[in-house]
């Protein structure tokens, strides 16, 4: 009975996380598929048998333990495909595709963040699910994980793995997260000790992992509905307000953007040199491996409010360039399988997008996961139109010439807008027109 209702509580919690960022997916044409693409009803879904798919596929995915596990599994099933594997960067991975896929050297399947889905659909470099295979993820990934990987009505990608930006804590140094930053900026005061490297939290200050400095002043990227293109809001009085509490947290952690990258970070807060940590799902696997007894919690309050952080779902697609649809198609199918949200819990640390988690062994009982969903009533997701793909270098540069003291807060909310306008205007867009 306990694991029942722990089960219960958890799927009301992580369709929560999803469903409470959820937004519309872009409003995209949906693009004429290639001549060789697999026609409605061809394989996988059309009851071809596993055996009888073969060849070679190529399968590009960032650094992760994940894709080999991935990889593992589907031979085991597919005995009869050859597949590689190929780091790519999750930040490079569509640039790369764009150049590799028509030449002929791109990947048949790839994993992508959803945010940059209805970009690559847009160009067209990602091929629609047959409608068989549509209707089958459908019945069993969660519809607002779906949602950012549909354009036009047509799927494009299987979400594997829910990841949202957390507040984590070191349980053997601490007794819990903070109620405030302003107490955790207190407590800074007694805990750091520059001279060794000691500081009481670390983060990547990027524009992800510092989103939720400006939501605490009720900033929103691209307007309340995230799809408000023409005003990105790098240059309103929340952002502003944002920005000069973002600068006071040197009092927490006094190094350079270059400095504070995921390696050393993580690293830090695993090695125990930090009880705090801003990071999601990715650092979950390096907390686990070193034994670390940690915890995770919904952000402490800014100035009485509570922040909200970022969320993304990750996703496998088919390159609209595959030399193989049906073993591509197979593969995605598999990755909708418990198997592989097996793996995306133990192996990655993130939670997957099924709608039924009864076969994830032991994220009933995850107190971790559960910690995360606290966080599901103040979390955004990424942006999930096209024009999403230019606000990245603005943004990133917005937070480290502030932390830098290269500029005022003003100065690089200008310089953020006018590096956002020639990046639209690079693509072929106007935020004037």
């Amino acid at each position: 009975m306990k694991k029942t209702l722990s089960l219960c509580l958890v799927s009301l919690l992580l369709f929560g996380m999803l469903s409470a960022c959820a937004n519309g997916a872009g409003g995209t044409p949906d693009p004429t598929p290639s001549a060789s693409s697999p026609s409605e009803g061809a394989a996988p879904d059309n009851g071809t048998a596993p055996a009888d798919i073969s060849g070679d596929l190529l399968f590009w995915m960032g650094d992760t333990p994940l894709a080999p596990a991935i990889i593992e599994g589907f031979t085991a099933q597919y005995p009869n495909v050859n597949v590689q594997y190929e780091m790519a960067s999750y930040d490079e991975i569509i640039q790369k595709l764009s150049l590799d896929g028509p030449a002929g050297m791109g990947p048949d399947v790839l994993a992508i963040g959803d945010s940059t889905v209805s970009a690559a659909v847009a160009d067209g470099l990602l091929e629609p699910f047959p409608a068989g295979l549509q209707a089958k993820v459908e019945d069993v990934i969660l519809e607002a994980a779906l949602s950012t990987s549909i354009v036009g009505g047509r799927l494009y990608g299987v979400p594997y793995s829910m990841e949202p930006v957390v507040f984590f804590y070191n349980k053997d140094l601490v007794d819990g997260p903070p109620a405030s930053f302003e107490e955790l900026i207190e407590f800074a005061k007694t805990y750091n000790d520059p001279s060794v490297g000691k500081y009481a939290m670390r983060w990547t200050t990027d524009g992800y992992h510092n989103h939720h400095f400006l939501t605490a002043f009720g900033w929103r990227i691209m307007g309340s509905n995230w799809d408000d293109w023409k005003n990105p809001g790098f240059d309103s009085p929340e952002a502003a307000a944002g920005l000069a509490f973002y600068k006071s947290m040197r009092a927490v952690f006094d190094v350079s953007t270059d400095a504070a990258d995921f390696n050393a970070t993580v690293g830090a807060f695993v090695r125990g040199e930090s009880p705090y940590l801003i990071s999601g799902p990715w650092a979950v696997a390096a907390c686990r491996e070193a034994g670390l007894n940690f915890g995770t919690s919904k952000m402490p309050t800014v100035n009485g409010a509570q922040p909200r952080t970022l969320t993304a779902n990750q996703v496998v697609a088919v390159s609209s360039f595959s030399k193989n649809f049906d073993a591509a198609f197979a593969f995605a199918e598999y990755v909708a399988s418990v198997e592989v949200a097996n793996m995306t819990y133990s192996i990655y640390g993130a939670a997957p997008a099924l709608k039924d988690i009864s076969g994830v062994e032991g994220l009933a009982e995850d107190a971790m996961i559960i910690g995360m969903a606290e966080q599901a009533a103040y979390t955004d997701h990424v942006p999930t139109i096209p024009e999403v793909q230019y606000i990245w270098l603005a943004w990133a540069e917005m937070f480290a010439f502030v932390w830098d003291d290269l500029l005022t807060v003003e100065e690089s909310q200008q310089r953020a807008m006018e590096t956002y306008e020639t990046a639209l205007n690079v693509g072929g867009l106007s935020m004037y027109d």
